[in-house]
């Protein structure tokens, strides 16, 4: 389990439910109960976080937006360091 800000999950689901890739979806759904503690770190499951990890790296292959593109590949580099440090 890794702990992450609630907040920065909600960042993350509406990220993924714009995206229009079926991944993306299916990770945001899957990512939506950890979003409804605002202010509260919650565990999140690992596989979650992978899986959301991967989500990203998909719809930021797609997103042709610049800005868009930076702030997916925030989110995804965050995934990632939350990731690396739990170890």
């Amino acid at each position: 389990m890794l702990t992450i800000p609630a907040d920065w999950l909600a960042r993350v689901f509406l990220s993924l439910r714009r995206s229009g890739s079926d991944e993306a979806q299916a990770a945001a759904v899957e990512l939506q109960p950890f979003t409804e503690k605002p202010g509260q770190r919650v565990p999140v499951p690992r596989t979650t976080m992978l899986r959301t990890e991967l989500a990203l790296r998909l719809a930021l292959g797609a997103e042709s937006q610049e800005e868009r593109r930076t702030r997916l590949s925030e989110e995804a580099a965050y995934l990632i360091s939350a990731r690396l440090d739990d170890h």
